[in-house]
């Protein structure tokens, strides 16, 4: 009997203490724990964009790094011009993203859960304000996130500043001053066969039309066509995307590099582009596969 009584009192003490150990292992980890920080998604892009009359929205994912939340966080930030346009004189946004109680990134792939995130925030940029606006040169702002307000949910870490809380937004204006009938000038511009052109290697002349790809919600796509009595310089059904960087790509069905075939002769490898709104003019340069360095300046007439 006794041997069963110290067997007993010792089953006693360990159970005890086994309690004890799992109460203080509970103590580190607290669920309901409502500080962190909000930041922009890592890795996404610093700048983000559309051209003017784009059917669709400007949206900015924001990260919230807080385990939970128990009533609506407001998340506050701001629209800094860089150049053109003040934002402020168009866009209905009044600087507070609201987010509804119980709703944060916490569960998400920065801490390496494997999962994607159950919840982001979205900073919206409606381009429908914009509708009757006439741009004359970029909108670009810096979108910058500030705070909460929650004294214990910041913008960013201060010992992390990887965790980014600055984006920059990119409004390009409307692309309608491309849409028209386009001279052709083009030439070598280096090596054996400058300046001459293909035009006068072939006896040819170029002319081309350009307007909007029916349905393209983001209003950055033309297709090409060749003017009626000229000769084939764009392969016919040709689409020429215009970036937000100014840059322009083109795409034929022949590479997938945004390189055109020019004057069915030969492909124009383009490492430099650009478009001129004020003159309707859009430039492209680089080597004529191994013909030497060639550009093309399209103008409207």
């Amino acid at each position: 009997m006794k041997n069963v009584l110290k067997f007993l009192g010792l089953f006693i003490i360990v159970l005890s203490m086994s309690s004890c150990e799992d109460s203080s292992d509970d103590l580190k980890y607290q669920p309901n724990v409502e500080s962190g920080w909000v930041q922009f998604v890592e890795g996404s892009p610093d700048t983000v964009g559309a051209f003017q009359g784009a059917q669709t929205d400007i949206e900015i994912d924001v990260n919230i790094q807080v385990p939970t939340t128990s009533k609506d966080l407001s998340i506050f930030y701001t629209m800094t011009p860089v150049s053109g346009d003040n934002p402020a004189n168009y866009f209905s946004n009044d600087g507070t993203l609201v987010i509804p109680a119980g709703s944060t990134s916490h569960g998400g792939p920065d801490n390496n859960t494997g999962f994607d995130y159950n919840y982001l925030g979205n900073l919206v940029f409606h381009l429908s304000e914009l509708d009757g606006v006439t741009l004359t040169e970029p909108m670009i702002f810096d979108v910058e996130l500030t705070g909460t307000d929650s004294s214990q949910i910041t913008a960013g870490l201060e010992s992390e500043p990887q965790y980014p809380v600055v984006k920059r937004v990119v409004i390009n204006p409307s692309l309608d001053v491309f849409i028209g009938t386009f001279s052709v000038d083009e030439q070598f511009i280096a090596g054996v066969n400058a300046p001459l052109g293909l035009s006068d290697f072939f006896g040819e002349s170029y002319q081309v039309e350009l307007e909007r790809v029916e349905g393209d919600v983001t209003a950055s796509q033309f297709v090409i066509t060749n003017s009626d009595g000229f000769d084939t310089y764009f392969i016919d059904g040709a689409v020429l995307t215009f970036g937000l960087d100014g840059s322009l790509s083109f795409n034929d069905g022949n590479t997938d590099t945004g390189d055109p075939v020019v004057g069915l002769f030969a492909i124009h490898t383009i490492e430099s582009s650009s478009y001129d709104y004020t003159n309707s003019v859009l430039t492209a340069t680089g080597p004529l596969e191994g013909y030497g360095d060639y550009q093309f300046v399209l103008t409207l007439q």
